[in-house]
């Protein structure tokens, strides 16, 4: 029997009153425990790690066969979409007895028919088998091909746990032995994590990322894996020197083998060796829970294809000591570092099948393998680089703490909501990764900052696009900190592998300041943005007037619509969480009325909650506010607008209305309560957020948005607007010219395909 299982993550309320996160959840708990129980364990195929993966952009679902109580083999299955492909992707899986090939086909049977109903154009399937010839024609045999995507390092080395504590630091090399029992006498400890020191681990991992040239995952992320790993499948373990964290590291356990998972360190007190101490606390962890093997996940392939080379493709381990290389003359970047530090504790190299791919849709399939030609021709085609001077480079610094950036924004001049530290933490919901840095110059003052923004397109491929949405913050009429600023935008793009990067800083279109900046892009090679994502313009209010200067700036219709509404039974009160539903249900009125798309629920609840929770801490520049229209004859609000502030600007960011009681003015009332309680919170400016890209068009669509804003005395404000910075000259022309044809051509293709089968497109 082949059982097919959609895959989700449990909400907190689901998962209340149970040690297992998915004991209530289907099959969850039976395909978990024949995973534990298999000879191929791997933590990747467990329901825990679907679940995480469920919660940040992916779907999950799960292929078995068996006959419902007794499995014979199965695969938990990733699908991601982008760019109009769905791609499917067994990580470490499937989970069968690779020895029976009547068994093994049925599982890949039952999971090229998920992932296809699932709609996906190529399936990915990464085998916890070890690299042989045997092992390559079986899959071969089972219709796949070797990919030359690499998603999990198939190369890592491997220990054995066997024995007491004494054999296995009798394994390790003396020098590592001996820097164990060193951290311990210079009063490092490793104790396991909670859940409310993950700040702590975050940083580590920012700080760590940003010296090492990795992206990290959102604190979102690592706090989602914390919750569904541990305690029981995990560890989150930190390394302290009285008191202060000098690194951290996860360690997981599936069956009766052990991962060490992500790693972190600071660059303070590394005499003490407090990674050497982690790894020691990790294997004792592993042990203690079970492990008998130990997976230091992740070394150069070039050292795993020797190792095959040594052991003549028999699929078995090679001792770390009997790899030919010379290790002082190994280079210190990407894993090879990594495996100098690894190697030192012993065990063996072991090289994994690696990454194996079926086409699934023929035009899909194609599509997807354009992506990575366009990403192979990126790695070997080299754009001369320009010869601009990098000023001040050395300069810039990664800051990894919300408090940090706060003081450093605070130097600076109108840093904008959206450069905020918790806008970076809202876009991590939809994959962007936000990396801060400033600039600082003579005395450790802030010259510049920024939040730089960026998101891989396409899945498995490493192409990537970045923004720093509204900034960055500098003084633009300092030419030598904008120079230095724009220098390192564009330093920082390549190397995340961006094919170009957004800037859309609020600068005055008209103004001097506006006039050379346009001029110094153009220089620069920046080019105007065909994609502006914000409002180019917008409108202003001045709140330093008192309330009086604010009604007598106003049209005298305004304000007797504000008076009117009044009158009539309209109130506006500051909501709570509790209100976002409801204020949701009417932006998705407000949405389907006026013709503009939303974003699910989820989202807008995250952002809305995380302004409103700074809101509430008074050191917090940044804030938020819930304002709502009510009337005692209606059981449900009939307008409502969120406003966001940073320092002393406040931005109406979100409104939306019902058609119940319009005559009754609320929208009037709500924008002069709105303003209120901005000057109530220091505000000096309150930005209307979106004005005519033409002010003088009649046909722009904004013009009756602009005419609702003007009437409150607000001025018109034209910005630069957005520009792009292109690694990749050729590749951005790509996406930007031929990217929206594809798509265009993929959503036809799909919506025939689809008619054709009586069905609907996946989501």
């Amino acid at each position: 029997m082949v059982e097919m299982v959609k895959h989700t993550a449990l909400s907190g309320e689901d998962k209340a009153g149970s040690g297992d996160p998915f004991c209530n959840a289907g099959g969850d708990a039976l395909w978990d425990e024949f995973v534990a129980c298999h000879r191929y364990a791997h933590f990747l195929q467990s329901s825990a790690w679907a679940a995480l993966k469920s919660r940040f952009g992916w779907q999950a679902m799960r292929a078995t066969v068996g006959d419902g109580h007794a499995l014979t083999g199965g695969a938990s299955i990733l699908l991601r979409r982008a760019a109009g492909i769905t791609v499917a992707y067994v990580p470490r899986g499937p989970v069968v007895d690779w020895s029976d090939m009547a068994a093994t086909q049925a599982v890949m049977a039952a999971v090229r028919e998920q992932a296809r109903q699932a709609g996906a154009s190529v399936l990915l399937v990464e085998p916890e088998l070890a690299d042989s010839p045997a092992a390559q024609q079986q899959l071969i045999d089972l219709g796949l091909r070797r990919s030359p995507n690499t998603i999990q390092p198939p190369s890592t080395t491997m220990l054995e746990l066997g024995g007491d504590e004494d054999a296995l630091l009798a394994r390790m090399k003396s020098k590592w032995r001996y820097n164990v029992r060193l951290a311990e006498r210079k009063g490092v400890t490793v104790r396991a994590l909670q859940r409310d020191e993950l700040p702590d681990f975050y940083k580590l991992m920012v700080e760590t990322g940003t010296r090492d040239g990795f992206g990290v995952h959102s604190a979102a992320y690592f706090e989602a894996a914390f919750d569904l790993l541990t305690p029981h499948m995990g560890a989150f373990l930190l390394a302290e020197h009285e008191g202060v964290p000098l690194g951290a590291l996860v360690v997981v356990r599936c069956g009766q083998m052990a991962w060490y998972v992500w790693g972190a360190s600071s660059s303070r007190e590394r005499s003490r060796m407090p990674n050497h101490a982690l790894q020691w606390a990790a294997m004792r962890w592993a042990r203690a829970h079970g492990a008998t093997r130990y997976d230091f996940w992740g070394i150069p392939d070039e050292i795993g294809k020797v190792a095959v080379g040594l052991n003549q493709g028999s699929g078995a381990g090679t001792p770390v000591d009997e790899i030919p290389l010379d290790l002082e003359a190994l280079p210190s970047h990407d894993l090879w570092g990594v495996y100098r530090f690894k190697q030192g504790f012993g065990g063996e190299v072991v090289r994994h099948a690696g990454t194996w791919e079926m086409p699934l849709r023929p035009m899909g399939y194609r599509l997807f393998q354009v992506g990575r030609q366009l990403q192979q021709v990126m790695r070997e085609v080299q754009k001369p680089r320009d010869t601009h001077v990098q000023p001040s480079t050395v300069n810039w610094q990664p800051v990894v703490d919300i408090a940090t950036w706060q003081s450093t924004l605070a130097e600076l001049p109108a840093p904008h909501v959206l450069q905020s530290w918790e806008w970076g933490a809202v876009k991590a919901q939809t994959e962007w990764q936000a990396t801060r840095w400033a600039l600082r110059g003579e005395g450790g003052s802030a010259v510049a900052a920024l939040q730089f923004l960026d998101r891989q397109l396409v899945p498995f491929l490493p192409i990537r696009v970045g923004y720093v949405p509204k900034g960055p913050v500098v003084d633009w009429q300092d030419a030598r900190a904008v120079e230095a600023t724009l220098a390192h935008v564009e330093t920082f793009a390549k190397r995340r592998n961006c094919i170009f990067v957004k800037i859309d800083p609020d600068v005055d279109d008209g103004s001097d300041t506006g006039t050379r900046l346009r001029h110094a892009f153009r220089q620069r090679g920046w080019v105007y943005s065909q994609e502006q994502i914000q409002f180019k313009n917008t409108a202003l209010s001045d709140l330093s007037l008192s309330e009086e200067g604010l009604l007598e700036a106003m049209k005298s219709k305004w304000r007797y619509n504000i008076r009117l509404a009044e009158r009539r039974g309209i109130r506006v009160r500051e909501g709570t969480p509790a209100d976002l539903p409801a204020f949701y249900q009417l932006y998705a009125e407000t949405g389907a009325r006026d013709g503009f798309l939303i974003r699910p629920f989820t989202y807008y609840k995250t952002t809305w909650e995380s302004y409103l929770a700074a809101a509430q801490d008074a050191g917090n520049p940044a804030g938020g506010a819930l304002l709502l229209a009510e009337h005692d004859e209606e059981d449900a609000p009939v307008a409502g607008i969120f406003i966001l502030r940073y320092g002393a600007r406040a931005w109406y960011f979100y409104g939306a209305s019902s058609e119940r009681r319009r005559r009754d003015m609320p929208n009037y009332l709500l924008q002069w309560e709105g303003m209120r309680w901005a000057r109530a919170h220091g505000c000096t400016v309150y930005d209307w957020w979106g004005a005519p890209t033409h002010i003088n068009d009649p046909d722009d669509g904004l013009q009756g948005v602009w005419q609702f804003k003007q009437g409150f005395g607000a001025s018109f404000a034209p910005h630069i607007g957005a520009w792009d910075y292109a690694t990749w000259p050729w590749a951005y022309r790509l996406y930007t010219e031929a990217m929206p044809r594809v798509m265009a051509m993929v959503r036809r293709l799909r919506h025939t395909t689809s008619g054709a089968a009586g069905q609907t497109s996946p989501a």
